[in-house]
């Protein structure tokens, strides 16, 4: 009856119309459940992870070969399955108290395909490492007993893995899909919605026209924006893709080179996760374990902030020192008039930070009050009216942004079950205090070592949910407040994001820009270094992270400052002039002195900085004596 381009048509337009319906499910339950509470913890998780494992096979290619009516079959297989395995578990979560212990063959058919399906899911989805260390972690449950006795443990059957990974919050519908589940997916919702609303384009043109006619004005631009921008995508990547796009090309026409561009880029848009109000999946569940979202915002302020000015200095003073200038005011758009056609689109993330910071409503309700905003303003904004249509078309889409997060803090729920179940985490924790010989940091050195490797692999939020239980104990155990920890693993985390070899953003940023992508990948890392010092800054004083008197905090600001400029003249090694190296290593260790806490340190580095500083100074203005000449 229909022709094979028929067949074709209507296979395309019955998987577009399921992505619509399941999207609009998972998003609609997410908001309603956002303001009008949520279901028991099991039911809930169990929702939100099989919703969300639907999504793959519709929206990924999760089958090789190019057979379309076998990937329509194994598309309809794969979702009866996951139908199956929500209806299934979704029924025996009242009664699963009754059967610790007791594993029918359903719970061990089911449960067995959904830790496959799961594994698979997140390989295709986002790489092979995470899943990688799932199966090894279950390997290990069940090989313990054939083990060295250093590592080797009771060992477990199959049985009781699925169980512990199936039934019950403590495998994968536990903590770390709980927060994926309950907080990070509303908020995807509302950066994923905000962000097709053009949020994002006037970010770009606001910053454009303050900061483009500045020198170096197109790399000033790319960081306000990218931090602006960060702070609704919350994905370093996404954050290249939505800005790079245009701040790229901008900076390569106004004399920046493709690699400083690109890294630019790369570092602004790692950035992002650490700059409130959202900040990513992982200060959610960051949020989890410290107890309050507020709290993290709160913290997170400082530390982005510097981390921001140390960049933007760094490229104020490339931009000195190649003699770039910024853009012309014909090139330029007028404040007034983008602020006047884009104003109503800040508000809906105005009203967010109101709402969490302001008068400290729940980060759930904060979300949905926004979402409602952002929703009424594209229905009934005057020459910006979207249909109801649009809008719900919208809403579909941003559930696309849950599946990667929902698929990973599963994984991570899988591993962080057995690491507890046999004991390692805690070992784990034992054999780094001991490598560290009970240095507070060593133990902080090893820990950044083991954070940018894991952030390499695997998203920002499963290597923190990793860390956060392996090495934040042993952290606090040798003294570093529990937020420090906390925030240590989280920075380190995202700083793989811009840390060879495998800085998955330097190399998106560097396809844009046409550039080389591990010289790329080297300046953005030598331009995101006071991401990598802050750490171990605060680690050493709290104050930096909002703990402590207001005096303290003030302190503490003012000394980082003045090392965060330290740092920047250092590594571009120019200040009114070219630094020698000797001036350069001077600057550098005054630069730490001025962010190591401690008026000692403060003393000595601010001595260093200023004898390098008058030298600078004193010489350019030997330089601009006219010489007098004999007639």
């Amino acid at each position: 009856m229909f022709g094979e381009k028929g067949r074709d048509h209507i296979q395309i337009r019955l998987q577009e119309i399921s992505v619509m319906v399941i999207g609009s499910i998972l998003a609609l339950f997410h908001i309603f459940t956002s303001f009008f509470g949520a279901l028991p913890s099991y039911q809930y998780r169990i929702i939100h992870l099989i919703l969300s494992m639907m999504l793959v096979p519709l929206c990924y290619e999760v089958l090789p070969g190019k057979h379309k009516n076998r990937k329509m079959i194994v598309q309809i297989l794969l979702l009866g399955i996951l139908a199956i395995v929500g209806i299934y578990s979704y029924s025996i979560a009242n009664d699963m108290w009754k059967q610790s212990g007791i594993m029918t063959n359903m719970d061990l058919i089911l449960g067995t395909l959904l830790i496959a399906l799961l594994l698979y899911f997140t390989w295709k989805v986002v790489g092979a490492a995470m899943p990688v260390i799932a199966i090894l972690c279950i390997l290990y449950a069940m090989l313990g007993s054939k083990l060295p006795s250093g590592i080797a443990h009771r060992g477990y059957d199959w049985s009781r893995i699925t169980e512990l990974l199936f039934k019950g919050t403590n495998g994968i519908f536990g903590t770390p899909l709980g927060v994926s589940s309950i907080y990070v997916s509303v908020f995807v919702i509302f950066a994923s919605v905000l962000e097709a609303s053009g949020a994002g384009d006037v970010f770009i043109r606001l910053t454009q026209a303050l900061l483009g006619g500045y020198r170096g004005g197109p790399a000033k631009v790319a960081v306000v924006a990218s931090s602006l921008f960060g702070t609704i995508s919350g994905s370093a990547v996404a954050n290249v893709v939505g800005t790079g796009a245009f701040t790229i090309p901008l900076m390569k026409k106004s004399g920046f080179k493709p690699e400083f561009a690109a890294a630019v880029e790369t570092a602004a848009s790692s950035g992002g996760q650490l700059m409130p109000p959202v900040m990513g999946a992982a200060a959610f569940i960051m949020a989890d374990y410290i107890g309050s979202y507020q709290q993290v915002l709160i913290s997170a302020i400082i530390p982005a902030i510097l981390f921001y000015i140390a960049l933007f200095m760094m490229i104020d003073l490339e931009a000195l020192k190649n003699n770039l200038k910024g853009q012309s005011k014909e090139e330029l758009p007028s404040f007034k008039k983008e602020l006047k056609n884009g104003w109503f689109l800040l508000l809906p993330l105005a009203l967010l930070v109101f709402l969490l910071v302001g008068i400290r409503y729940s980060a759930q309700k904060s979300a949905f009050f926004s979402i409602i905003c952002l929703v009424l303003i594209m229905l009934f904004y005057p020459g910006r009216k979207r249909t109801v249509r649009e809008v719900m078309g919208l809403i579909a889409k941003s559930s696309k942004g849950m599946i990667s997060v929902a698929l990973t803090t599963g994984t991570a729920g899988i591993i962080v079950g057995i690491l507890m179940l046999t004991g390692i985490g805690y070992k784990l924790s034992s054999l780094l205090i001991a490598l560290s010989g009970g240095h507070v940091f060593l133990l902080l050195f090893l820990t950044m070592l083991t954070s940018v490797i894991l952030g390499m692999g695997m998203p920002t939020s499963a290597a923190y949910v990793l860390l956060a239980t392996l090495i934040v104990p042993a952290l606090e155990e040798l003294g570093v407040a529990k937020l420090a920890a906390h925030f240590f693993v989280f920075y380190f985390g995202i700083m793989a994001n811009v840390t060879p070899p495998v800085a998955v953003a330097a190399y998106t940023a560097a396809g844009i820009a046409e550039a080389n992508s591990m010289k790329t990948g080297l300046t953005a890392w030598r331009l995101s270094l006071a991401g990598f010092l802050m750490p171990f800054i605060f680690c050493m004083n709290p104050a930096l992270i909002g703990q402590g008197s207001a005096v303290e905090i003030a302190l503490a600001v003012v000394t980082a400052l003045a090392g965060s400029f330290g740092l920047a003249t250092g590594i571009q090694r120019y200040f009114k002039g070219r630094l020698s190296v000797i001036q350069t290593v001077i600057v550098l260790a005054g630069s730490i002195g001025m962010m190591v806490p401690g008026s000692v340190t403060d003393i000595v580095g601010c001595l260093l900085l200023g004898i390098v500083y008058a030298t600078q100074i004193a010489k350019e203005k030997k330089e601009q004596v006219p010489v007098l000449t004999q007639n």
